[in-house]
């Protein structure tokens, strides 16, 4: 009788903790589209946006949904799926059948489709897991020719590019960086040829260049977020040092009680 007592306070206690972690997710205005989080109350009213790595304009659609978009740049290496893209969103944002590469890539991208899509990358190896439907050759695009074509200021950016990301940030010059406000990261370090030091060192970079980071889904790095506190005033920035700190506390509080992520 006392242990089925204890069980059922166990059970009460974590919903608890669920609810109140919710609760403060809000308070902290932390929004998540398409395994993809950021900080709601960071983007002004008409904000401007790049998608690497769109996929079917999955997150796009659901961030334009709840906020104003004034102008916005969707990136896509498939060409089925940057098709469908042009046609879904063609007349609200730019859409570019491109490889987000690094500073230092040259030439075209060959680029290996997956009988999955998500798993479809530049590393054939990848794609691979799942089956290879094809290879195609895609034209690159620079991560600066994009913070360009969107007039020098981005307020959120997001990567889902199947390990390309690690290179982009890696590469992308200091004074681009400075230009988003938010990235929105899914990073990939369990297959080859990326690990997770390759994730740290990009962490590093961010931090260097003025970033703080959130970890949604800690220790995984699956959904990381950079803050651009040069961005922000002075006092700004001493409120969401605060935020970024109570946010990953959260998280990996989270993670210690449920043995589970933000995503799941």
């Amino acid at each position: 009788m006392l242990q089925g007592k204890l069980s059922q306070l166990r059970l009460k206690a974590r919903s608890f903790f669920k609810r109140t972690f919710h609760v403060l997710l809000d308070r902290l205005e932390i929004r998540r589209f398409k395994e993809h989080s950021f900080f709601g109350s960071l983007l002004p009213q008409a904000s401007i946006v790049a998608d690497f790595g769109a996929h079917r304009g999955e997150f796009f659609a659901a961030l334009k949904s709840d906020y104003s978009i004034s102008r916005a740049v969707l990136v896509e290496a498939n060409p089925t799926l940057a098709e469908s893209l042009k046609e879904t969103f063609g007349k609200e944002s730019d859409v570019l059948h491109a490889a987000v590469v690094g500073a230092n890539s040259k030439g075209a991208v060959i680029f290996t489709r997956s009988t999955n899509p998500e798993s479809s990358s530049i590393f054939k190896e990848w794609s691979a897991a799942y089956g290879i439907a094809d290879q195609v050759e895609v034209p690159p695009v620079e991560f600066a020719s994009v913070i360009r074509e969107l007039g020098g200021r981005v307020d959120l950016v997001k990567f889902d590019i199947e390990g390309a990301e690690v290179d982009v940030l890696k590469e992308a010059r200091a004074s681009d960086l400075a230009s988003c406000g938010q990235l929105t990261v899914e990073f990939h370090d369990r297959r080859p040829p990326l690990t997770r030091r390759d994730v740290d060192d990009v962490c590093r970079r961010m931090r260097s260049e003025g970033y703080l980071i959130v970890k949604p889904n800690w220790p995984n790095v699956d959904d990381v977020l950079f803050v651009n506190l040069k961005s922000m005033r002075t006092i700004k920035r001493i409120e969401f040092r605060c935020r970024v700190a109570l946010a990953n506390a959260l998280f990996i509080i989270r993670r210690r009680i449920f043995g589970s992520g933000y995503s799941q």
